[in-house]
């Protein structure tokens, strides 16, 4: 591994030890990690819709005269402007999904899904790389397993699955 010598700027390296507090990775470990991502690129739909979000932000701005996050009307303009270009973008055919081998929400509901995946990302920005949602990723895979060897499982609903069978007294 190389090192390299580099000077940051105060009020970056205080971000910097406060997102190893937060993420607990070594300052090394931190920068390695966020360099990567900067370098990983995304595909073109999405890298165009993240660039279309960018240049709808300073457009609604710009119209408005305020930042979304400081109006609660410029916050409905870029939700409706999000939701439209989202619309445009939506691809045919059927909403269920295949198999999704890295789950970790036993759900296929969208509602579910993007309620879990938008908190767990507020909470934890690097859940995606994280070691916690390595672990879910694996007990999700565990549950499923054991969830196929039972006959019975292919008939129950995963909450019913989990209740606990009533002992007899």
């Amino acid at each position: 591994m190389k090192q390299l010598k580099a000077s940051v700027p105060d009020t970056l390296a205080e971000a910097l030890e406060a997102a190893c507090a937060k993420s607990g990775r070594s300052l090394s470990a931190e920068i390695a990690h966020r360099l990567e991502v900067s370098f990983t690129p995304a595909d073109k739909p999405s890298a165009d819709f993240l660039q279309g979000v960018a240049l709808m932000l300073a457009e609604i701005e710009r119209e408005t005269g305020a930042a979304w996050h400081e109006h609660a009307s410029a916050h409905e303009v870029l939700t409706w402007a999000v939701q439209l270009r989202l619309n445009e973008l939506k691809p045919k055919g059927s909403t269920a999904f295949k198999d999704r081998p890295h789950a970790t929400i036993a759900s296929d509901d969208p509602y579910q899904l993007a309620s879990q995946i938008e908190f767990r990302l507020r909470r934890q920005p690097d859940f995606t790389t994280s070691g916690t949602r390595k672990l879910l990723e694996e007990e999700h895979q565990r549950s499923r397993a054991e969830m196929m060897g039972s006959p019975r499982a292919l008939l129950d609903t995963p909450q019913q699955q989990r209740k606990p069978k009533k002992r007899g007294k």
